[in-house]
């Protein structure tokens, strides 16, 4: 591997989550993982046992709860986490319930975050900033900074590309200790060093063999 191919493959998040794959093109995928040295995956609690049994515990595989619809009652989401615990998850990646702050119950939505938070894997929660007013994304992030979260990824998969203008406009809402995922529909080299150089610490996305295929091109 190329030195940038080394670079690329921790700022990398690979994404895994097409609930059709036959077994052929998992195991296609889980081979150029490998042959990418990618360090860092987000996958499904679907996949989760059979990632962890191929992968050894330098790899990072973190683990989707309550996505993509943020619909998982806290009863239900709790039994998930302690299953991705179980099966080897390195990391939950959570969509929070943003209507309690739409219907001003800041308090339900601050607890529902502290009980995941409180199982000790590394927490990132998941934004749309484009889907939400001003208002509920300013608090949502006020808040789950206050509870001591770190890592926050922006962009669902759903829609666009966050834009540049936006990204420095959250950085701004951020803290120093804060870590920046950009995901959704980021499949190549340029909106990947764009977003790297004005901020982002980590890129989201299902198309890491094209990125990769297009680094070997330069």
């Amino acid at each position: 591997m190329s030195n940038s191919e080394y670079e690329f493959n921790e700022k990398i998040n690979a994404i895994l989550i097409n609930p059709y794959l036959s077994l052929d093109e998992f195991n296609i995928n889980c081979n150029l993982l490998k042959k990418y040295n990618i360090k860092n995956i987000s996958t499904t609690l679907n996949y989760l046992s059979y990632l962890r049994n191929l992968f050894d515990n330098n790899i990072n595989i973190n683990t989707f709860i309550s996505y993509p619809l943020a619909d998982s009652p806290h009863i239900i989401t709790d039994q998930m986490i302690d299953l991705a615990i179980e099966e080897g998850a390195s990391g939950i990646e959570y969509l929070p319930q943003f209507f309690y702050l739409e219907n001003n119950e800041d308090e339900k939505f601050a607890t529902d975050i502290e009980k995941i938070y409180k199982k000790k894997l590394p927490l990132t929660l998941i934004f749309n900033k484009n889907r939400m007013k001003k208002k509920t994304f300013t608090k949502a992030i006020q808040i789950s900074l206050e509870l001591g979260i770190k890592i926050f990824q922006f962009g669902d998969g759903f829609g666009s590309t966050l834009n540049i203008s936006d990204l420095k406009e959250i950085k701004a809402l951020l803290n120093k200790k804060s870590l920046i995922k950009i995901s959704g529909n980021i499949r190549n080299i340029k909106t990947i060093k764009e977003l790297l150089n004005n901020g982002a610490d980590n890129i989201g996305t299902s198309y890491f063999h094209e990125i990769f295929q297009e680094l070997k091109s330069i």
